[in-house]
């Protein structure tokens, strides 16, 4: 009991201090293909706040080269490109000005462009997007205010028991893995059990007052 609780509170004081955190940094990108989810963090620059701002999006993107996926957007974003000499899967770039590239393969170019952003792990990445032209969905990750009283929900932990309490009852509780399966859940409730989830990243979805928000949950 004593090792159940010293996890707990890792936990969450964790997810605590990315809310504080991430709140004064540009936002991060849930990108969804398929089931599968993928958190994107996002580069401090022009090109990546032009790019948040078109969001949510989803668009249909095209195979190119067996490394990676295009798309060309309807607007023209801010440049500041480069050659990379090296694209790492997972990279999220601008080539010229409305080209949005995602690599699910490394290696080696004297191509150059713009950075975005990148994916956390993309280690599922080249099965999810696959050898055909996917359906891609970006959206901003909400990484702060959950415990704000503004919107209505705030939450404690029952470290003894591994249990997250919702001070008001909130029309639905999910957490979700990073290939988009349900791990944990609970309707009409304030209160969702998480003691026997692995260690992992997570995203927690909470839907409330037809308002649906998502938040980054590292478990340790």
């Amino acid at each position: 009991m004593i090792n159940m609780k010293r996890t707990i509170i890792i936990i969450f004081l964790c997810f605590v201090k990315s809310l504080d955190t991430d709140a004064q940094n540009v936002p991060q990108i849930k990108m969804t293909v398929g089931a599968n989810v993928f958190i994107v963090n996002t580069f401090d620059n022009a090109t990546a706040k032009a790019f948040l701002a078109l969001l949510p999006m989803t668009i249909r993107m095209n195979e190119l080269n067996g490394n990676e996926k295009y798309y060309y957007l309807s607007d023209n974003l801010p440049t500041n490109s480069s050659v990379q000499a090296t694209i790492n899967a997972g990279d999220i770039m601008l080539w010229g000005s409305n080209c949005l590239v995602l690599f699910y393969e490394t290696f080696s170019t004297s191509y150059s462009y713009t950075k975005i952003g990148s994916i956390e792990n993309p280690g599922e990445l080249k099965q999810a997007v696959g050898s055909d032209n996917p359906t891609v969905k970006f959206e901003l990750m909400q990484t702060s205010g959950i415990q704000n009283t503004n919107s209505g929900i705030d939450f404690y932990v029952d470290s003894d028991n591994g249990i997250v309490h919702f001070t008001n009852v909130v029309d639905k509780i999910v957490l979700i893995d990073m290939s988009g399966h349900t791990i944990a859940s609970n309707s009409k409730n304030n209160q969702l059990k998480i003691h026997s989830v692995p260690k992992g990243i997570y995203i927690l979805k909470i839907s409330n007052n037809e308002s649906i928000r998502d938040f980054k949950v590292i478990l340790k």
